[in-house]
């Protein structure tokens, strides 16, 4: 791949630009709206510094590419750009179906000279996109996780109609951004990790609603608990430590008293449309847990790399 663009300078779109840059990749990143480009130019020299304080420069540490970074970003409001020049294109914009099918359908050189499409969907079909937008063949899902200048992982997800070579070269691509590609091989909503995650977002909704903990407690048993252990033992590692008979054992009666709605819950939709939220921002500094968050991701791969297990 000689040129990337990226179409949609938002958090998601700024940090995979930056991903991209430190992995040695020309990158244009379209913006529509050129009054915010200072700002996106700004953002991606912030998310720059951050990481070289924290993590190191590129080609530095064992898990990253060698091939050194390239210039910042050239951010653009002309989509013809990325149409004409890029060889890999990355929907980053809003998550919603018809805004993205537009946008891959501006792409008709892209379309005609072979080149691949990626879309950062959290949980649309990929299926779906792609027939939409006539991209089938060259579209393959890249579910980067938040913050995705950090996170390590990369959710892979084949469409119905993406072309097998075309998501092994994906693979591949996410390996030399020094991140770790995980095959999704079916489309199914929310791919992998969201299905996990709304499983357990639904019981710790459910845990409140019933009255059984409060928010705050319910955060902190996750937290320190499981949660303290997680980067090193996955939950299927866990159930082998456990052994498989004592699970079986509590499966026998645990999964009939977990909530199983197919909607959200009505302490969900409650809160929703009252304004609320589980935590009092006005007594939480939101920029400063995002900071603490970072900065323990951070902490978090350094130790996990001196161990070899990423």
């Amino acid at each position: 791949m000689k040129q990337i663009g990226i179409c949609g300078a938002g958090q998601m779109g700024a940090a995979a630009a930056v991903s991209f840059q430190r992995a040695g990749y020309p990158v244009i990143l379209w913006a529509r709206n050129a009054d915010k480009h200072p700002a996106i130019r700004q953002t991606v020299a912030d998310l720059n510094a951050w990481l070289n304080k924290h993590v190191g420069q590129p080609g530095l540490r064992r898990s990253q590419p060698g091939r050194g970074a390239t210039a910042s970003p050239e951010v653009v409001n002309d989509l013809s750009l990325v149409d004409h020049r890029a060889d890999l294109i990355i929907d980053a914009i809003a998550e919603d179906m018809e805004e993205k099918v537009s946008l891959f359908k501006a792409f008709s050189a892209a379309r005609e000279r072979g080149a691949t499409f990626l879309t950062t969907t959290s949980g649309l079909s990929i299926t779906k996109l792609g027939r939409r937008s006539e991209t089938g063949a060259q579209l393959v899902g890249t579910h980067f996780w938040n913050p995705p200048h950090l996170m390590p992982l990369v959710e892979v997800v084949r469409g119905e109609d993406s072309d097998p070579g075309r998501v092994d070269d994906v693979c591949e691509i996410v390996k030399s951004l020094g991140k770790i590609p995980v095959r999704c091989e079916k489309d199914v909503p929310g791919f992998i990790g969201n299905r996990l995650l709304h499983a357990l977002w639904r019981e710790a909704i459910y845990l409140v609603q019933s009255g059984i903990a409060s928010p705050a407690d319910v955060d902190r048993v996750a937290r320190l608990t499981f949660g303290l252990r997680m980067p090193a033992v996955g939950p299927l590692e866990n159930i082998d430590l456990v052994g498989l008979d004592l699970v079986e054992t509590i499966h026998q009666y645990l999964p009939a008293d977990l909530c199983n709605d197919s909607a959200p819950l009505p302490l969900l939709t409650q809160m929703k449309n009252e304004g609320r939220t589980f935590h009092d921002w006005r007594q939480h500094d939101m920029t400063k847990l995002l900071e603490r968050r970072d900065r323990q991701i951070a902490h978090q791969l350094n130790f996990l790399e001196t161990l070899e297990a990423l």
